[in-house]
């Protein structure tokens, strides 16, 4: 049995010797070569890493060429042992094989870059968390990533993304109609489509986003649980469907918890602290004060903090503050702010799995909603009756 196992490892070890010996022939002839031309010499600097190839790779390990391609390539379809995967693999390890994807991609039919398409902006604190959490998943798939700023330009976008083969695309968006004649051209041509912290409004696309109205429920219950009997909704104008969703959360709580209070949904237009705006004016109004504020973006909450802390108006003491979003601005804030948290990387990352796998079986995609929870992330801006009661 060990001289059985001493010959493996000494033809495999042949093999290695051989196919370092080729390498070292081919570099003899190309020295000579590149003595007499300069030129030739810088060119194939630039291609040096690309010079292992499939045949070498087979002789160092001692199969052939189609099951080392089979092997590299991950083709589930064909039956390769564990001990030739590992061995083969082992061998590109030791000769630093590197895959020429521009080859795989050519072969496939597209490449192994997901397009991210925002319509929103690249510096948000969600688009970060997102981005991240989409590159983390399509590393391990070893996918890439590369990211589009759509300004309202959908043929040049779709000229790029089809020219680059890529193999999917996901939408951020804060409405995803802003994007939908692009993702519509993309289904045409077989590339697959999702949409993440949006939902989608065409077929075959799944969405990934944020259970906004179960995230404002929760908000309101938080300040109930307070002690507040007077809660406000912080609010702005818009069609998208998180302002809607939240919107609705919030109202299905106040009829939950207090059917007998009217809702009072609070606009934000304009600069709030200005003398005559409806915020400024309802906050001066001692009677009619809310003591219990529900903004809908934690943005509404930072503009909110700076009247209340012009009026004098103590925070949470007089009047206890949940925005939504959890943006970076409010742990620090003076008042460190109690908001609503979304599953942002789980968006990512479902997004991102999605995709992947529908551009490695190239199936039609499903039109499913995947809502993930949000959740009240507690800090100091609402009262804790718990502790006052304590004192």
């Amino acid at each position: 049995m060990g001289a059985i196992i001493g010959a493996q490892k000494h033809a495999q070890a042949q093999g290695t010797h051989a196919a370092l010996g080729i390498f070292f022939l081919r570099g003899f002839m190309a020295e000579m070569k590149f003595r007499r031309n300069p030129l030739a010499a810088e060119q194939h600097n630039r291609k040096a890493v690309f010079m292992i190839t499939l045949k070498d790779i087979a002789a160092a390990s001692g199969v052939s060429a189609a099951t080392v391609s089979y092997v590299m390539n991950r083709c589930g379809n064909v039956k390769i042992s564990a001990a030739t995967r590992r061995k083969v693999l082992e061998a590109a390890k030791r000769l630093g094989y590197a895959p020429n994807e521009l080859a795989r991609s050519v072969r496939r039919g597209y490449s192994n870059v997901i397009a991210l398409v925002s319509t929103t902006g690249l510096a948000s604190d969600y688009f970060y968390n997102i981005f991240n959490s989409i590159c983390r998943t399509a590393t391990r798939h070893d996918f890439a990533v590369k990211v589009y700023s759509l300004e309202n330009d959908t043929s040049s976008a779709l000229k790029m993304l089809v020219e680059q083969r890529v193999a999917g695309a996901i939408f951020h968006a804060a409405d995803f109609n802003s994007c939908r004649s692009l993702a519509l051209e993309l289904q045409k041509r077989g590339i697959p489509v999702a949409a993440v912290n949006c939902r989608a409004t065409i077929p075959h696309c799944p969405s990934f986003a944020s259970d906004d109205r179960m995230g404002a429920r929760e908000a309101i219950h938080c300040l109930y649980n307070a002690g507040c009997r007077r809660i406000a909704c912080m609010t702005h104008g818009g069609g998208f469907d998180y302002i809607r969703l939240r919107n609705e959360g919030y109202l299905e709580a106040m009829r939950e918890l207090m059917p007998e209070q009217s809702p009072l949904f609070i606009e934000t237009a304009g600069d709030c602290r200005s003398p005559e705006h409806p915020v400024r004016r309802l906050l001066q109004n001692g009677e009619k004060r809310p003591d219990g504020i529900f903004c809908i973006a934690d943005g509404h909450a930072f503009q909110l903090y700076q009247l209340v802390y012009e009026l004098g108006i103590k925070v949470p003491e007089e009047l206890s503050i949940i925005g939504y979003g959890d943006l970076s601005g409010a742990s620090t804030a003076m008042v460190p702010l109690t908001t609503v948290q979304q599953a942002f990387e789980g968006m990512g990352r479902l997004a991102a799995e999605a995709v992947i796998a529908a551009a490695g079986s190239r199936r039609q995609m499903d039109s499913r909603t995947v809502e993930l929870p949000a959740s009240v992330l507690i800090r100091e801006s609402v009262k804790n009756t718990a502790a006052d009661g304590n004192q």
